[in-house]
Parts: C-alpha cells; sequence; structure tokens
C-alpha cells in the first residue's frame, strides 16, 4: 500500500489535576476526582503513538469522556436551574472573567452540571498559534475528541506507510479509522460546537473552516484506500476514473475550505491538498484513457492521457513545493514516495500504447479539449462512522455528585497564557529501521 498522508502534530494540553479543592467536599467525590485525573493521563500517553492497539485507545477514550459527562451534564435528583445560558459572544478566544462565570452559574439549564465551569482548561491547536483557553468542560470534551480523531489518522497513516505489503484487515482498518475519525469532526461540528459559552477565535482548531478541512480530508484518503483497492483487484478503468475523480474533487474542496485563513498559518497543509488533488486528477485521466481507447475513440484517448502526463507534471511540481515550504506536520518529499512514483510509468506506458493504437488503427484527430469523465459514483465513497457518545460513567451516582459544593467565591479566574510542552509523538515512520527506506518521509 504505502501510502503517503499529510499529518499535523497532536494537540498538547496542561495538566488536569481535577483538585476542586472545598468543592469535592466527600471522599467520594475527590475518589471521582483523582479516577478522571488518572484517566485523562493515560488516555493521553497513549496517543503519543500511533501504532497502539486501536480497542485498547477507544477504551481509554470511552472512559474519560463517560467520566468528563458528569463535568458537563448534571446527575439525575439533583437540584438546578431552569434558563438555558446565553452563549458569550467576544474577541478574545478563552476569557471568561469572574463575573461571567457567575452569570453562567446563574443562568445554568436544568440539564447542565454545576461543575462545567470549574476550571481553566488550556489546549494547543493542531497548527501552532496561540494556545486556547476556556473555564468549560465542554471545550475539554471538544478537544479531547479533536485529538482522538487525529491519533486515528496516524494510525491509518503508521498501517498505510508499511515498507511492505498490508493486509486486506490492515487495509479495512486503515479506511475505518479514517471513516471514524471523519465521524468525529463531524460530530464536534453538528453537535458539539455550538454549545460553547464562548466563540471559538478564527484560525484556531476550533473555526469551522480547519474542522471542516479535517473532515473532508479523512474522507479524501478513505477514498484512496478504496481507490487503490480498486486497481489491486483489476476494477474496470471506468470505475477506477470515477474514483479518482471524485477523490481529486474531495481533496479540492479541503484546500477550498482553507482559503480564507492566513497562509502562514494553512499553505503546507493547502500544498498537501492541492498535489493530492492534482495527482488523483491525473490518475481519472489515465483511466479514463484506457475506458475511451476500449470504446475506440482513439484520438479522445489520447487526449485524456495527453492530460494525464501533463498533471502528473504539475503534481510533481506542487510535491516539491510542499517539501519547500514551511509549517507544521510531516518533512517530506511526497515526489519520492512509492504512491507517487508508480503512477509516472502507468501513464507513460498507456499513452504510448494509446498513440500507436490510434497511429494504427483509428487514425483520429486529437481533440483539444479534454474529454470529460464520467462520474455517477452510487458506491465506493467514503462516508463518515458516526460517533457514539459514551453514557455518563456509573460513579456519578446522585449521592457523588451532591458531594460536590460549587459557589463563585470558589472560582478563580487567570487569564495568563500557560506554558504548554508539546507532545512527544513516536513518529509515524521509523525511517532510522530501515536505512534503504525510499519514502520520502522523514518525521511525522
Amino acid at each position: 500500500m504505502a501510502h503517503w498522508f499529510h499529518r499535523n502534530p497532536l494537540k498538547a494540553t496542561v495538566p488536569l489535576n481535577f483538585d476542586l479543592g472545598r468543592q469535592a467536599s466527600t471522599s467520594s467525590a475527590r475518589k471521582l476526582c483523582s479516577d478522571i485525573r488518572v484517566a485523562r493521563a493515560q488516555l493521553l500517553d497513549l496517543l503519543r503513538d500511533p501504532s497502539h492497539d486501536v480497542v485498547v485507545v477507544k477504551k481509554a477514550t470511552e472512559k474519560y469522556i463517560s467520566y468528563l459527562e458528569g463535568f458537563i451534564t448534571a446527575v439525575e435528583d439533583s437540584k438546578t436551574s431552569p434558563e438555558q445560558p446565553q452563549q458569550q459572544m467576544g474577541e478574545d478566544v478563552g476569557k471568561m472573567t469572574l463575573q461571567d462565570t457567575d452569570h453562567a452559574e446563574a443562568g445554568r439549564s436544568s440539564g447542565e452540571s454545576k461543575l462545567r465551569n470549574a476550571v481553566k482548561i488550556t489546549w494547543t491547536n493542531s497548527l501552532g498559534g496561540k494556545n486556547i483557553y476556556q473555564y468549560d468542560f465542554i471545550f475539554e470534551k471538544i478537544n479531547m475528541l479533536f485529538n482522538i480523531a487525529l491519533w486515528l489518522t496516524k494510525h491509518a497513516a503508521k498501517l498505510a506507510s508499511s515498507s511492505v505489503e498490508i493486509s486486506e484487515d490492515e487495509a479495512k482498518e486503515v479506511h475505518r479509522s479514517l471513516r471514524e475519525a471523519a465521524g468525529i469532526f463531524k460530530h464536534i461540528q453538528d453537535n458539539i460546537l455550538h454549545k460553547l459559552y464562548e466563540t471559538p477565535g478564527d484560525g484556531c482548531d476550533l473555526d469551522q473552516r480547519i474542522l471542516s478541512a479535517y473532515e473532508i480530508q479523512c474522507k479524501a484518503e478513505a477514498q484512496e484506500v478504496t481507490l487503490a483497492r480498486a486497481i489491486e483487484l483489476k476494477h474496470t478503468p471506468s470505475l477506477v476514473a470515477a474514483l479518482a475523480i471524485e477523490t481529486s474533487k474531495l481533496f479540492a474542496s479541503a484546500d477550498d475550505a482553507l482559503k480564507s485563513l492566513d497562509e502562514k498559518l494553512v499553505m503546507k497543509w493547502r500544498k498537501y491538498f492541492q498535489f493530492k488533488s492534482v495527482f488523483y486528477e491525473s490518475y481519472a485521466h489515465c483511466y479514463n484513457g484506457n475506458t475511451l481507447l476500449a470504446k475506440d475513440k482513439g484520438g479522445q484517448a489520447v487526449r485524456s492521457l495527453k492530460e494525464g502526463m501533463a498533471l502528473f507534471h504539475k503534481a510533481e511540481d506542487l510535491a516539491k513545493e510542499y517539501a519547500k515550504t514551511k509549517g507544521p506536520g510531516v518533512v517530506a518529499k511526497p515526489q519520492q514516495h512509492p504512491f507517487f512514483l508508480r503512477l509516472g510509468p502507468i501513464v507513460h506506458r498507456i499513452l504510448e500504447k494509446t498513440e500507436r493504437e490510434n497511429g494504427m488503427i483509428y487514425h483520429e484527430k486529437v481533440p483539444e479539449e479534454v474529454p470529460e469523465i464520467e462520474s455517477k459514483m452510487k458506491f465506493g465513497l467514503a462516508n463518515p462512522v458516526e460517533y457514539e457518545v459514551p453514557s455518563k460513567n456509573p460513579e456519578w451516582t446522585a449521592a457523588v455528585y451532591k458531594g460536590f459544593v460549587v459557589s463563585s467565591t470558589d472560582k478563580k479566574v487567570d487569564d495568563k497564557d500557560d506554558t504548554v510542552k508539546p507532545v512527544k509523538e513516536v513518529p509515524v515512520e521509523q525511517t532510522d529501521k530501515h536505512p534503504g527506506n525510499t519514502t520520502g518521509c522523514t518525521v511525522s
């Protein structure tokens, strides 16, 4: 398989000790705080390594999120106020004054936990820039799920980058992981983001444009796996061409999602999308040429193959631009990667064959207009796997919840920027173990 995927760094965060002091007034409340602190630390440690078993990571995720739910939604039989809090609109990301938290407490909805704004939570952005923070456990949930989705993409990349041919089961796991990551990004956008008190700032990870780009990227990369499978099983050239053009369109859509953002922040990421879009457009025209030749349309077949070759050279130029562009992500030369190097000879060989047959058999004029690629795909397109929210941990009983006593005098609002250490990630591709590796990737 040996696919290459661009990966942005994992988000880092300030450790949360869940030490609520006098607010945790009973031993059972303090024990729950201790349990969720351990669960968070264990999950973050697992995310450092993309080679971990996906089942292990999912179990750790479910455990932590189930604990977190009690800090977001109230436990039954607890007393809460009837009104829904108003969303705070403001330019400063992550700032909530003491007066704001008092208002949020007074306007808390009947289903909302009294602990929702108990502590300050800080995360970095996967694209760099200023840290983001809020006094909101929904903010914590969104950022942690964001990191889980990033891990799933890195896990997929780890499997796909193997120097040996991966098994069918591993290919399915790559495909599933990418679709699950897309489902998480979609869940954040559709079901959680609007619940934040504060509006995320432009260019941070919770910007709709960035979330959308991640979701589309995951769907596009899942379709790459489908396309590779179709080629391996020697499906019809028309099917391969249709899959390739749809995949190209997805990468172009991901690039479009980032157009209005600061170039310094997203240019390297955009070069990846542009490269992949043009690369798969080249694939599409290559296989469409084969389809046209089989229909005895020699001139159109030649034109399609020539377009495929021109796009292949354009993709090569974009790959070199990607390698030179500064920004977060891998240090790679995709033009040296096997998945890219395989396409050039295929296009060249089919073009020579098509020109030869058109010259000897069909004698058709090569049109100036590029033949359209038919694509009415009803199957093979990758859809996100819907994220299932775990239920609240059974340790959250009404008695435990009542053991937390919250008052405005306990809140200490801190507006200073926290120092966050980057995550020490295990690289996706261990090139030091393969001295002869020609993947073009050095770190992830």
